[in-house]
């Protein structure tokens, strides 16, 4: 295990404003993922908020559903990848 590490996925539109592909985080415990997408706007600004309301996660490539998210706790070597929608044409 990481400790009470988790090691979230950036994709597409997520990666460009994060910079980075993906990132390690310190888990405090009862996070979930809704606190997991509060910490990461703290982090890389309001403008990943925004793609954060339609993007999809997945937790150890399993899809979260949008209504499961406040409940979904993270533990310890999670693996959280988050999918933001497909665009273009």
């Amino acid at each position: 295990m990481n400790g009470n590490k988790i090691t979230v996925l950036y994709f597409a539109a997520v990666r460009d404003i994060t910079g980075v592909s993906s990132e390690t985080f310190e888990l405090s415990e009862g996070w979930t993922l809704e606190t997991l997408t509060k910490q990461l706007v703290l982090k890389h600004g309001e403008a990943l908020g925004v793609v954060l309301k339609t993007a999809m996660y997945a937790l150890d490539m399993d899809y979260v559903s949008k209504q499961d998210e406040a409940t979904t706790v993270l533990k310890a070597g999670h693996e959280v990848a988050i999918i933001p929608p497909v665009s273009g044409g």
